[in-house]
């Protein structure tokens, strides 16, 4: 049965087991929710968005963050919007003593109060996760999105707050007093964006302004020091202590991730989620990646060529790399990856070095060995920036791709052997 999704007769349901904690707070051990739906795809689709809906919900209620004054003025609106010509004034006059009331305590929130109450502002989160319902991110990108804009809305708490200039301020200290790279400030102002549209499209805030059109600069040019942190490729030599490393902890899968990407230039995803039935005599063919580019068949190195046909001769659960976990959001890669981090910063790398680090290594070996860039571009799944080569070519033939890939070569990995994926 599929994560959170229960079957009853023939129409799906929403479940989600309550944390202990809050058990007492909403008297009951599960939430329950029909989908309205009876095809499974559908349901799969529509329950990540109401899950996340129910998370968010034990959030707040374990933070405090649920506002009574927001819960008092959206009831107070719903009113308000309702009424006919015959009750205008006697709103009015119940608007404004419930104003003179809050306003004895903070003139600022009965402002507030009131622009919600008229319609003119809203709560900031209340329809973050209508939006995020809507849109076709996997579950991982989904809640970096929640968590961008709940961020946000710390700062901007209602839509009449969000001002452009504002907007430019708190970005900027983003970078200059949270240490946020320029780059997750561009990211969080992309999500913040979105939402705000979203919000205009369906009449939910009616603004002339664009809060978010600023061109965000962050602290400016990269220093030395940022220029220095960028990400480097591994020597040839390190790449082998890295593997006698992880067999000398007796970590098989964690060998075999590297000696595949030391073989391949794999990004780590790639390689963990590479299927039996992807991998032929002489080739695997790459069918989850990051872009159209990626997808790609990579010839089998010849010093690789034993080690895939015993781990396809082994594998228990149909991947090549066989016993790895699935994290929340469907990646195998997770767990294996946090043991590379631990492997290199015990062999004394810094944050400078990191797996990609042997994509990087792979394509500096095959730079070096004078192989074309476009040939080099079909074994990495990087695009053709050319017009002839990117938009008309077919690509580059697999045996052309074969007698680039073995220009790679390792010290200690003689041409006639090969480390076995069993060594100890």
């Amino acid at each position: 049965m599929p994560r959170f999704l229960e079957k009853r007769r023939r129409r799906w349901y929403a479940i989600l087991e309550v944390p202990k904690d809050l058990q007492r707070h909403y008297g009951k051990r599960r939430f329950l929710k029909s989908l309205e739906t009876e095809s499974q795809t559908e349901a799969e689709r529509l329950v990540l968005s109401v899950v996340a809906g129910w998370k968010a919900e034990f959030e707040a209620v374990r933070s405090g963050s649920s506002d009574a004054l927001d819960a008092l003025a959206l009831e107070w609106r719903k009113d308000y919007a309702q009424r006919n010509k015959y009750e205008e004034e006697i709103y009015q006059g119940l608007l404004a003593d419930k104003y003179e009331e809050i306003a004895s305590e903070s003139k600022e929130t009965a402002d507030t109060f009131q622009l919600v109450v008229e319609g003119t502002s809203l709560p900031l989160q209340e329809h973050l996760e209508e939006w995020l319902g809507t849109l076709r991110n996997d579950s991982k990108t989904i809640d970096m999105k929640r968590s961008d804009i709940l961020r946000f809305a710390k700062n901007f708490p209602y839509s009449h707050q969000v001002r452009k200039r504002d907007v430019e301020r708190w970005a900027y200290k983003l970078t200059t007093e949270h240490g946020l790279k320029t780059g997750t400030v561009s990211r969080i102002l992309s999500a913040c964006r979105g939402y705000w549209g979203f919000l205009d499209r369906s009449g939910y805030i009616d603004r002339e302004d664009r809060p978010f059109a600023i061109s965000f600069a962050g602290k400016g040019s990269q220093g030395k020091e940022e220029t220095n942190s960028k990400r480097k490729h591994f020597e040839p030599d390190e790449i082998c202590r890295l593997l006698e490393a992880a067999e000398e902890k007796q970590d098989q899968s964690l060998s075999d991730l590297i000696r595949i990407a030391m073989w391949t230039g794999c990004r780590i995803e790639e390689i963990c989620s590479l299927k039996v039935e992807d991998v032929s005599d002489d080739s695997l063919t790459i069918t989850d990646a990051k872009s159209s580019a990626g997808h790609r068949t990579i010839p089998i190195h010849s010093q690789l060529r034993s080690c895939v046909q015993e781990l396809k001769s082994k594998s228990s659960d149909g991947y090549l790399l066989s016993g790895l976990t699935f994290n929340k959001y469907g990646d195998r890669s997770n767990a294996v990856g946090k043991r590379f981090g631990t492997l290199k910063r015990g062999l004394g790398f810094g944050t400078d070095r990191v797996f990609h680090s042997i994509r990087k290594t792979v394509a500096t070996q095959l730079e070096n060995a004078g192989v074309p860039e476009g040939v080099a571009a079909d074994i990495l799944g990087h695009e053709k920036q050319t017009m002839t080569y990117g938009l008309y070519s077919g690509g580059t033939t697999l045996q052309r791709k074969m007698e680039a890939i073995e220009e790679l070569s390792y010290p200690d990995i003689s041409s006639d052997s090969e480390i076995s994926p069993n060594k100890k």
